[in-house]
C-alpha cells in the first residue's frame, strides 16, 4: 500500500505540473474534444467517455462489468462423525464505476501513466450448496468457529468481499483522441488495489453475515483456501479499448 500511495502522489504531482505549464497556452482549448469508447479485458466489458484537458492529461470515466459465471464443484463435510459430500456452486460477478486520469509525459507519444479509482459493490462472489445437505432438522454445520444451520431453503451460503473503493495505477499506449482519424485504439496494463478480501458465512440464527477467520478454521484445506484468498490484495487489469471521436 505504501508503494501504491507513492505512485499515486507522483502521478498527481506530474499531472499538476503538466497542467500548470500548459493551461496558459491552451486556455481556449480545454475540454474541446470528446470520445466515447468500448473496452474488453480482465474487468469484463464496459463503456467510457474520455476528454483531454491538455495535450498531456486526459480524464476518463465509465463503468466495467464482469458477467456472472458459475463454477460447479463438490466439497466434503462431516456430521455426527460421518464424512459426506455435497455439490456446490460458486458465482462470480464484479461491476464498477471508474474515474481515471491518463498522463502523457511526451507530447508526441501515446505512452501514458494512469491513476484513479474503481468503485462498486464489495461483494465479489457467492458460494452455496446445490445439493441437499444431509443434516437433521435443527442441526447444522460448524464452519470455522461458526455453527450454521441451513436456511429455510436448505442453503448454506458464503460470500467473498473486497473493498468497494479500489485505487488503480497503471500504464499503457494509445490516445482516445486522434487528430487524423475518427477511430482510435488503446491498451492498458495495471493493478486494482482492492484490499484484503474477506470470506463471510450467512447465519440464520444471527440473521446476518459473519466474517470467517482462518485461525479459527480447523479443516486444513478450508484453512489454506482462506489463507490464499486473504493474500490476494490486488487485481490485475489488462484491457483493450476502441474509441470514436465525437468532436
Amino acid at each position: 500500500m505504501k508503494l501504491m500511495r507513492r505512485v499515486s502522489h507522483l502521478l498527481g504531482f506530474v499531472a499538476a505540473m503538466l497542467l500548470a505549464t500548459t493551461v496558459s497556452a491552451q486556455d481556449r482549448q480545454l475540454a474541446n474534444h470528446l470520445s466515447i469508447g468500448a473496452e474488453v479485458g480482465t474487468t469484463g466489458w464496459g463503456f467510457e467517455a474520455a476528454m483531454p484537458v491538455t495535450h498531456y492529461v486526459t480524464f476518463r470515466t465509465g463503468f466495467t462489468t464482469l458477467p456472472r459465471f458459475n463454477i460447479n464443484f463438490d466439497i466434503d463435510y462431516t456430521t455426527k462423525g460421518v464424512e459426506k459430500n455435497v455439490d456446490v456452486r460458486g458465482r462470480v460477478h464484479m461491476t464498477d464505476y471508474k474515474l481515471l486520469a491518463d498522463i502523457y509525459p511526451f507530447k508526441h507519444s501515446s505512452f501514458h501513466l494512469t491513476g484513479g479509482f474503481y468503485a462498486g459493490i464489495p461483494d465479489l462472489g457467492t458460494v452455496y450448496n446445490t445439493g441437499l445437505l444431509d443434516v437433521d432438522e435443527g442441526e447444522g454445520l460448524e464452519i470455522g468457529d461458526v455453527f450454521v444451520r441451513p436456511d429455510e431453503d436448505g442453503l448454506v451460503r458464503l460470500k467473498l468481499q473486497t473493498k468497494g473503493f479500489k485505487p488503480y495505477v497503471g500504464w499503457g499506449f494509445g490516445r482516445p483522441i486522434s487528430s487524423k482519424h475518427k477511430v482510435s485504439v488503446a491498451f492498458d496494463f495495471g493493478v486494482m488495489f482492492w484490499g484484503k478480501p474477506s470470506l463471510k458465512v450467512y447465519s440464520p440464527d444471527e440473521e446476518g453475515w459473519i466474517k470467517m477467520r482462518k485461525d479459527d478454521i480447523d479443516n486444513e484445506d478450508f484453512h489454506d483456501a482462506v489463507k490464499i484468498i486473504e493474500r490476494v490484495k490486488v487485481y490485475p487489469v489488462l484491457n483493450f479499448r476502441l474509441y470514436y471521436n465525437v468532436f
